[in-house]
């Protein structure tokens, strides 16, 4: 929770930061896509490790404290070069708080029968802290300045990382998820193709989307408390969406509410287009926002975790993060690139197009009808 509190003060207003640093929106879509290269590489490289060890713990120990430094140098910063190596680190550390993470919660659920629910509750729980966190960010922000912000997030992942000492590894027998006949899906190292697809499309949209969102928001005159009290209310509403959403595929499928996911980031990015000239119809959008996240994080992150026995989960959750990873690349690439050439509203139609891309490949997942299930225990 406490990487969580972190990263929801620091989102809001990175892009603001380094543009005050003296990036302009194409130097910040550089800076953002060489950060998420090295998730790239460093998902794949994180989830094999764990495998090859069998150990979760002490990478993700390491994971949580390199973030912590960097968040420490970025608030340091003098100048953009400067703040730039700080971001690779960062990139680095969080491509291991996001593989071991979803890996040991794995472990944890491995023999649960209501994945869904549990990861939902996890999850929303976590966006619980970060909507504390963007609350609180542009506050901070506006009282005692941009850098202080990001000390203030160095000091909540070393905190992080010394609740890390503390947790317990899961000792699970090495077993599969039973999966659904489907004999003509094609999977990549037991994760669908279409999945993975629609997990790249999904992340690339709101990637660059959110990327921009900032400044977008700066442009329309909003003040930065505001801009982090919208993002702050999205993140609250994950919660419980969250949660309902996880428990809805443990019943519908995952890939259902996957496909809900895509819809509605879809119909985000028009409200943005359309509605950003009116706060208060803009907290309705947020709303829809927070729905779409909850939706489909909660439904692709259990997919990831559950497919595959504890051999394999590393790897597994390594690569649904480097689809993720993948998504990210492209789109914060798109994201101030598109905004330097063409402007905003550019920006969010091609959003809506990629939501809307995301949402056909769950459903293409669904109809092809190979998504894991749980084997129930005798009885239920």
């Amino acid at each position: 929770m406490l990487a969580f509190v972190a990263v929801g003060i620091s989102s809001p207003l990175l892009t603001i930061y380094l543009q005050s640093l003296g990036a302009d929106f194409a130097f910040i879509s550089v800076i953002l896509t060489t950060t998420i290269v090295v998730m790239l590489a460093g998902n794949a490289g994180w989830g094999w490790l764990a495998d090859r060890l069998q150990r979760r713990k002490p990478l993700f120990v390491v994971a949580l404290a390199s973030v912590g430094i960097a968040y420490l140098w970025l608030g340091a910063a003098n100048d953009v070069t400067t703040a730039w190596p700080s971001r690779l680190l960062d990139g680095l550390g969080m491509a291991g708080v996001g593989t071991l993470g979803l890996t040991l919660m794995g472990d944890t659920l491995d023999t649960s029968t209501r994945k869904g629910r549990s990861m939902g509750l996890f999850r929303g729980l976590g966006s619980l802290a970060f909507a504390a966190g963007a609350f609180l960010g542009g506050r901070v922000a506006d009282t005692l300045g941009l850098s202080f912000v990001f000390w203030v997030c160095g000091a909540f992942f070393i905190a992080a990382t010394l609740a890390a000492l503390l947790l317990r590894e899961v000792n699970t027998p090495v077993a599969s998820i039973a999966v659904s006949r489907a004999p003509t899906v094609r999977r990549a190292s037991g994760l669908p193709v279409l999945f993975l697809a629609g997990v790249a499309l999904w992340t690339m949209a709101h990637v660059a989307s959110t990327s921009m969102w900032p400044n977008y928001m700066t442009a329309n005159g909003y003040s930065m408390t505001t801009i982090s009290s919208l993002w702050s209310l999205a993140a609250l509403i994950e919660m419980p969406a969250m949660w309902l959403s996880g428990a809805l595929s443990d019943v519908v499928g995952r890939a259902a509410v996957l496909a809900a996911g895509g819809f509605f980031i879809m119909l985000v990015q028009f409200g943005y287009l359309l509605l950003v000239a009116s706060l208060p119809t803009l907290l309705g959008v947020q709303v829809v926002r927070g729905f779409g996240f909850g939706s489909y994080t909660a439904a692709s992150m259990t997919l990831a975790a559950e497919v595959g026995g504890k051999a394999q989960r590393g790897s597994n959750s390594g690569l649904f993060n480097t689809a993720g990873s993948a998504g990210q690349l492209a789109g914060s690439l798109t994201g101030g690139m598109l905004v330097q050439a063409a402007g905003f509203n550019a920006l969010y139609l091609v959003c809506a197009g990629l939501a809307l891309s995301s949402a056909i490949c769950f459903l293409l997942l669904r109809r092809q009808g190979a998504m894991p299930v749980a084997e129930q225990p005798a009885g239920l």
